[in-house]
């Protein structure tokens, strides 16, 4: 058996870049580490979702960095906490040289395949109106990849907790936000097929939101277990 060396630690190959901010985390958000069933290494990039609305030299640097600490680490694949991470989808992928999933947002394309390429795909995302084009596109979506974005921004406890960052969470109030903006995204959606967290917030609730809708919902957890997946397979 050959033996891995030349690292300071071993054991830990997925990355999750986050946010120097205070925002609570509970588990199934990327930012708690009891979200996932392997252990992962953190690593904190200078800066908040609000450096991503429209991006910057700086912030992608900031991100650039982070990541090539966790790679010189021995990180095998990388995770953004930030679902607008993935305004630097395809250059930090291409730069870090892992698997890098800047967003749940780069499983659009994925879900598309899976849904048979008909209907539509929801997008729950913490601020419908700072959610761009540019994002979208630089996740791999399309225009023949049909989606309907719902956003949280009107929801009391989200805005509080995620927008205006308060600090006491209450997770019961949070899921009672979370359904609500999934009843909305299905009234206006006929064709809903399948529903994706562009906020990495509220994984927590997948389940709920699943159950509730009676649809799949894909999050950050589902990217990080596929890339903990594909560089970490088990051995049967």
């Amino acid at each position: 058996m050959k033996l891995e060396t030349g690292q300071a630690f071993y054991g830990q190959k997925v990355g999750i870049l986050v946010f120097s901010t205070k925002t609570p985390r509970i588990p199934g958000d990327a930012g708690h580490g009891e979200s996932f069933p392997y252990q992962v290494r953190y690593e904190i990039v200078e800066g908040g979702f609000a450096d991503l609305i429209t991006g910057s030299a700086g912030i992608k640097d900031a991100i650039l960095k982070a990541g090539q600490n966790l790679t010189r680490l021995g990180i095998r694949a990388i995770i953004g906490d930030c679902g607008m991470m993935s305004l630097y989808q395809d250059c930090l992928g291409k730069e870090l040289g892992v698997l890098f999933a800047g967003s749940s947002l780069c499983l659009i394309p994925t879900v598309w395949q899976l849904i048979g390429r008909h209907g539509t795909i929801g997008i729950i995302t913490g601020h419908s109106k700072l959610l761009g084009r540019q994002h979208l596109k630089h996740s791999g979506w399309d225009e023949d990849m049909d989606i309907s974005i719902q956003g949280m921004e009107d929801q009391k406890h989200f805005r509080e907790i995620v927008i205006e960052g308060g600090l006491h969470l209450n997770r019961e109030a949070m899921l009672k936000d979370v359904l609500e903006a999934g009843k909305k995204l299905r009234e206006k959606t006929p064709g809903l097929r399948a529903v994706i967290f562009e906020c990495s917030n509220l994984a927590t609730y997948s389940s709920a939101l699943a159950e509730e809708l009676e649809l799949p919902v894909f999050d950050t957890i589902s990217a990080a277990n596929l890339l903990e997946y594909g560089v970490h397979p088990p051995r049967y």
